[in-house]
């Protein structure tokens, strides 16, 4: 029963109900109903209705200045997002199925924001483990079983990566931002723990090899990207941080307890870690709109380079000339990052008013029974260029961008405080997902992830949240 005598306890409660729906929602979608598949999409839509309406009513959404101005520039960038469209049934359905894709989460943001605060952070970390285990199982599971296999099946019987778990969601990209939320958590409750018991370590260690096992398993490329920035980024963070030597040392030893037990589980996933080193580099680079522009330039590489002489080994460096062709047919993993931040072309291709806010978005396309657009999904980057054309596109990029830089310049300065330590791995997934991720793509748990992340990285801002002193 919904208890209205204290609704940011009643609105919190919600919050968490509906990430654990979301969730849910695969399970539904590809195990229980796969005929109503559809359907089950859009309940995500009537639970967010009842959260906004609670949240209006008791004034949850624009209690501070920020909030306020924030959705005044959404406004304003979803106005100009209808001119693209053509004013017809049609350009207004998929007017509002672009809007849906772009911001249908983002009152979330606001809301944890007003709402939530560093304890409830922390409770929501910890509730998060004890999912931990069964998602390794499911995963482990998938993974050895054929790809005919029920587990295996996607909503309504496809599986669009049949050689990769999808655990309990209808692909496997969603899977994968799944588990980058629990690893990142894992991280955040390790830097924000003030003392270690043998207990405590022993429960870290096993969460550690559940989760890096899992990432093994995916085989997906990104995921090692993140994880191993996260590794770097963290020991920074402790390093520069205001705890005693001691439990600074406990920290990173901790930290670095993930290759310990990334060389355990390459060795027990050996089959799956393989799989994972031949897709590393393995794109097709050539497609790729900055190799097609700078494939014959020239560039700078530094080279350190190993002599055996008398069983020793002599270290020296030389600078050497590759073109952009041969780097990025040994490295297309940072082809592929460079190409998601190259925007020039699609700055020299866009007009003025764009195709349409969302209008290269998976909602849209499917209402309009066309193939993707102009741009993958995946750069999000560009089409978010292309749709909203040169001007406003490209200054809501410049912005993404621009607050990455502000975000991290303040974490600098403000997040090396052992109260503040909790945010670092939130910032960081937040951070890679401004500049390289599928935000508004489409209406899945990989947005839904992202906002509530943002969300529960703003508490950290929240002056008012005496918690965090």
């Amino acid at each position: 029963m919904l208890n209205f005598n204290n609704p940011s306890l009643l609105v919190k409660k919600l919050i968490v109900f509906f990430f654990f729906y979301m969730i849910l929602e695969g399970i539904l979608r590809k195990w229980i109903f796969p005929g109503l598949s559809t359907q089950i999409y859009f309940i995500k839509d009537i639970l967010l209705i009842i959260i906004y309406s609670i949240a209006l009513r008791y004034n949850l959404i624009f209690q501070s200045t920020y909030s306020k101005i924030f959705i005044f520039f959404i406004v304003l960038i979803s106005l100009f997002g209808f001119m693209g469209y053509n004013y017809n049934f049609n350009g207004i359905i998929s007017y509002f199925l672009g809007l849906r894709s772009y911001w249908i989460f983002l009152p979330l943001f606001l809301i944890i924001t007003h709402t939530f605060n560093k304890d409830d952070l922390v409770k929501f970390i910890k509730i998060n483990f004890y999912s931990v285990i069964p998602y390794f199982l499911i995963v482990l599971l998938q993974s050895r079983l054929p790809e005919t296999s029920f587990l295996n099946s996607g909503y309504d019987g496809n599986l669009q990566s049949p050689e990769r778990p999808s655990a309990f969601f209808t692909y496997t990209t969603q899977n994968t931002y799944y588990f980058l939320f629990l690893f990142f958590c894992f991280f955040s409750y390790i830097l924000n723990k003030k003392s270690f018991s043998i207990k405590d370590m022993l429960y870290i260690t096993l969460l550690n090899f559940l989760l890096i096992s899992v990432m093994i398993l995916l085989k997906s490329r990104s995921v090692y990207f993140y994880v191993f920035v996260l590794i770097f980024y963290s020991i920074f963070f402790v390093t520069f941080s205001n705890f005693d030597r001691n439990l600074k040392l406990k920290k990173i030893f901790l930290i670095l307890l993930t290759f310990v037990t990334f060389n355990i589980s390459s060795i027990m996933f050996e089959k799956q870690y393989n799989y994972s080193q031949v897709r590393m580099n393995t794109d097709p680079s050539w497609e790729s709109e900055f190799f097609l522009d700078h494939s014959e330039k020239q560039i700078h590489t530094f080279l350190i380079l190993r002599d055996k002489k008398q069983d020793l080994y002599n270290y020296k460096s030389e600078t050497t000339h590759m073109t952009v062709r041969d780097v990025c047919s040994k490295y297309s993993t940072i082809c592929r990052i460079i190409n998601d931040l190259y925007i020039f072309p699609a700055v020299q291709k866009s007009t003025l008013f764009g195709e349409g806010i969302g209008a290269g978005t998976k909602p849209v396309v499917i209402f309009n029974k066309i193939k993707k657009s102009f741009y993958l999904g995946e750069i999000d980057n560009k089409r978010i260029i292309m749709e909203l054309g040169f001007v406003v596109g490209l200054f809501l990029i410049l912005f993404k961008w621009s607050l990455v830089i502000i975000l991290n310049i303040i974490a600098l300065f403000k997040f090396r405080d052992k109260n503040k330590l909790i945010y670092i791995p939130l910032l960081l997934f937040v951070s890679t997902q401004l500049m390289l991720g599928t935000i508004s793509y489409t209406v899945s748990f990989i947005s839904f992830v992202f906002w509530l992340t943002f969300g529960l990285l703003f508490i950290a801002f929240n002056k008012e949240n005496k918690n965090l002193r």
